[in-house]
């Protein structure tokens, strides 16, 4: 599609100038369309308005940059092309919910803010998405049990859905993945996986572990297609959904859902939602 080209070749411009004043016209002009047409293309295309990319993107790359080397915060302000100091603190607070000062000190950024680089792969994806209903529902207490892997590897985790499914009465039962994060997390995602049912599906055995499903209200999205992409949707859900709805996250887990509609790992035809806890 020669509109996601053009987006990828805009996205490459920005990249190339993160350290630079970089404006609409530039990039517009650039890619061969006019500003009006070029802004509404590429927040149509990748849910962010330029301006939001841009600052995202100067954002994570700084915040990058003060964790890992020795500038001061009003040195890594002029580098990102930020107006003032002042102007790049409350971007910082805005998007991350630190200041730049405390993340430095040993501070903790969900790292799904962390705006990554565009790419063609992400882009298609969120296609389908857009298309897709996200509703909020409210959900009594389930409790479900199941296999806990040895790590995050995405080889353990198939392993506890294989052990799993060994154990379960009824193979189409409703089963779930719940994702724990840890409270302490930095610049990357760290995580424990609970493939799980519902006890009376399951021939229950000491090396399950049970977790209970708090009642509360949660955002219902729906990953479309193979479970290898579901990162793509987690990060739709996570560094663009809910930067533009502002809603306030309940609780350090989220689960997958697979129901009546999960057909396979590999299929393309499935729908797989996933349930984020909000507060309200």
């Amino acid at each position: 599609m020669e509109y996601i080209e053009r987006i990828m070749e805009a996205v490459a411009f920005i990249e190339q100038r993160l350290d630079q004043k970089t404006n609409v016209d530039d990039i517009a002009n650039h890619v061969g369309y006019s500003k009006f047409h070029f802004q509404r293309l590429f927040h149509q295309v990748t849910s962010h308005t330029v301006g939001q990319y841009m600052t995202a993107r100067k954002l994570t790359e700084a915040a990058q940059t003060l964790r890992r080397k020795n500038y001061r915060i009003i040195d890594v302000s002029n580098l990102y092309g930020f107006e003032s100091h002042e102007t790049f603190t409350r971007a910082f607070k805005s998007r991350f919910g630190v200041l730049p000062n405390e993340w430095r000190g040993a501070g903790r950024i969900p790292p799904n803010l962390l705006m990554k680089e565009l790419r063609t792969e992400y882009l298609d994806h969120i296609q389908q998405l857009e298309a897709e209903a996200v509703e909020q529902i409210h959900l009594d207490e389930k409790v479900v049990r199941g296999y806990l892997p040895q790590s995050s590897s995405i080889a353990h985790i198939h392993d506890c859905w294989n052990q799993l499914f060994k154990q379960c009465r009824n193979k189409r039962a409703d089963k779930f993945g719940i994702v724990q994060y840890a409270d302490n997390m930095e610049l990357d995602v760290t995580y424990t996986y609970l493939a799980a049912s519902t006890a009376e599906n399951l021939e229950v055995t000491d090396e399950q572990q049970q977790f209970v499903i708090p009642k509360g209200n949660y955002m219902v999205f729906e990953h479309l297609g193979c479970v290898e992409k579901l990162p793509l949707t987690y990060r739709y859900i996570y560094g663009t959904w809910f930067m533009q709805n502002r809603l306030e996250l309940n609780g350090v887990f989220d689960f997958e859902y697979y129901g009546d509609r999960f057909n396979g790992v590999n299929q393309a035809d499935n729908v797989i939602q996933i349930f984020v806890p909000i507060s309200g």
